[in-house]
């Protein structure tokens, strides 16, 4: 029997049994590409990344700016009271009142300052950092949305199953309690039954709870939302193969191509350049400086002489040379150097990171792939021993329980079949993340895949 009938099998053997737990009135739906949409506008971790960028880019603009003129105005009035009185004999007092007034402008070009032509570099090198801050942030984001996505659709199946525990518990419970009344069993057997149906009571509301909390792992990413319609893999949905491939291709590219290794590297090429910046505060600095001023006084220099205008302007050339700082700037250059230290063995931890992240999703993917076709095994099983249990009930053979407990196995068959081919998806987004080669299109190319929207809701019973 193939894996499709017994999906079927399940669509239409579940209608009775969970009836009670799906809600037949309108429910908000929420796609995965809607989610993305929300994550790309809501996610703190990947707008903080994008920030950072805008502060970067700003950080070079400042910097260029040292390269370019650096032009000032100034102005003053004041409003003056002088009483001058001269020492001859006999003397004379004159009481000025008048106004001063003075405008300059001025204007530096730098010719010869290294740190200001570095920290252009520097500040080149820092934006190319941040940028591929922002292209690993993005790697991140897409690989925990749909970690998240994926929880919670798990945790939907998951509790699908607790209900069908629930139900064939209860019958267990009540066929027990009906032997006892008849005296064909002891009062023991009907406590077992109760114990085990208040257990599945506790599993239940156990995966009610499992499944809001990894709902609010999602809306961490997305933002506060009601909780959703939830969809499932159609049938029809294969993950993709990667048995074609080779590891050593994956961890070849994680190494080569992995966002989080390139802004280690820029982050070295910053710490690079951090140290000339401040080698060169020990060289001598050239400026061009210019200004250009008038002034206005209503009264002379002296009392009783008339006011006066004045302009003057200069140009030259401004020479100066650091000789001793009280050896800061020396151990700012020692500080540089250390960074640069810290900066290359960060490096190593990122190449490091990226082979162990490639190793470890590709090694997922096996795993899953060998828990999927356990689980394709199971799902058969579980379909001819339902089919068996139902013809066992027509004939007078087999007893209702034995069909409840078919089907709580099929549900678990079920639930583990999503299980795995929820991993081997993941495990694929998680290896072209370690390569910087996940997009959108990869999350939002599972709406199509996505049917059979339904919320499952819980009360004790």
């Amino acid at each position: 029997m193939n894996i499709r009938r017994s999906r079927l099998s399940l669509r239409v053997l579940s209608a009775g049994l969970i009836s009670s737990w799906l809600l037949s009135g309108p429910c908000s739906a929420l796609t995965l590409s809607q989610a993305v949409t929300l994550a790309r506008q809501g996610d703190p971790a990947y707008l903080g990344a994008q920030a950072n960028l805008v502060v970067a880019q700003e950080r070079a603009n400042q910097s260029f700016a040292g390269l370019l003129p650096q032009v000032n105005a100034s102005g003053n009035t004041n409003w003056n009271h002088r009483v001058y009185t001269t020492q001859t004999t006999p003397s004379t007092t004159y009481d000025d009142k008048f106004n001063s007034n003075g405008a300059q402008l001025n204007l530096t070009q730098a010719l010869w300052r290294s740190a200001n032509r570095v920290a252009v570099t520097q500040a080149d090198a820092a934006v190319a950092q941040a940028n591929f801050q922002v292209a690993a942030a993005d790697q991140d984001l897409l690989v925990r949305l749909a970690q998240a996505w994926f929880d919670v659709l798990l945790a939907r199946d998951h509790l699908i199953y607790t209900v069908g525990q629930v139900a064939a518990s209860r019958y267990e419970w009540e066929q027990a309690v009906r032997l006892v009344d008849m005296g064909v069993v002891g009062a023991p057997l009907r406590e077992e039954a109760r114990m085990k149906f208040d257990q599945a009571n506790a599993e239940r509301a156990a995966a009610e709870s499992e499944q809001a909390v990894k709902f609010s792992a999602l809306e961490q990413i997305i933002g506060a939302a009601p909780f959703p319609t939830l969809p499932a893999l159609s049938d029809q949905y294969t993950p993709h193969d990667l048995k074609g491939d080779k590891q050593d291709k994956w961890l070849s590219l994680a190494e080569a191509d992995s966002p989080a290794v390139h802004a280690a590297m820029a982050a070295l090429d910053v710490a690079n350049e951090e140290i000339r910046k401040q080698r060169a505060g020990h060289e001598p600095t050239v400026d061009i400086t210019s200004s250009y001023g008038k002034n206005a006084q209503g009264s002379g220099t002296f009392g009783g002489q008339v006011g006066y205008n004045s302009t003057t302007s200069a140009i030259g050339l401004q020479f100066n040379l650091p000789i001793y700082s009280g050896g800061g700037q020396s151990a700012k250059v020692r500080e540089a150097e250390a960074l640069r230290s810290k900066a290359l063995q960060e490096l190593e931890s990122a190449r490091r990171t990226a082979r162990a992240q490639s190793k470890q999703a590709w090694h997922g993917w096996q795993a899953s792939q060998s828990r999927l076709n356990a689980a394709n095994q199971a799902v058969q099983y579980s379909t001819l021993n339902l089919q068996s249990a139902l013809s066992g009930v027509a004939t007078g053979v087999k007893k209702e329980l034995d069909v409840l407990r078919g089907r709580q196995q099929l549900y678990g068959a079920l639930r583990d079949l999503a299980r795995a081919r929820y991993e081997l998806t993941l495990n694929y987004f998680r290896l072209k993340a370690t390569v910087g080669q996940l997009v959108d299109e990869d999350l939002m190319g599972l709406d199509k895949w996505l049917v059979g929207a339904q919320k499952i809701t819980g009360t004790s019973e």
